[in-house]
């Protein structure tokens, strides 16, 4: 899996890039030493095995943010059995719960290496 960096206005995020196979695994068993999140290729993510709360950043085919959703680790308690999705989004950028991300709806994120 290889790292991008990801600008939102002036913020910019370490994240993996999940594609095809990775972005069914995303941050399961991930630890987040030395990068901010993940890139995932869809706009529908389950929490099984991850170890933090995550900021959900759901992106549109622009990569326009179009939804933002806080996720929590799968646990004994079925509240947290759930998937988290956002019909109309084609990405999600799975990111660290303690970012800030106030008013980044319908900002549009940029792609570097």
């Amino acid at each position: 899996m290889r790292e991008i960096k990801i600008r939102i206005d002036n913020k910019i995020l370490r994240v993996k890039d999940c594609k095809g196979l990775a972005s069914l695994r995303g941050l399961m068993f991930d630890n987040l030493k030395g990068y901010d999140g993940a890139l995932i290729y869809s706009n529908s993510i389950w929490m099984p095995f991850v170890r933090h709360e995550l900021d959900l950043i759901f992106l549109d085919k622009d990569f326009r943010v179009v939804e933002i959703q806080r996720a929590v680790p799968v646990t004994m308690n079925p509240n947290t059995w759930r998937t988290y999705r956002y019909k109309s989004a084609k990405y999600c950028m799975e990111i660290k719960a303690d970012k800030n991300l106030k008013g980044l709806m319908g900002k549009k994120v940029k792609l570097g290496s």
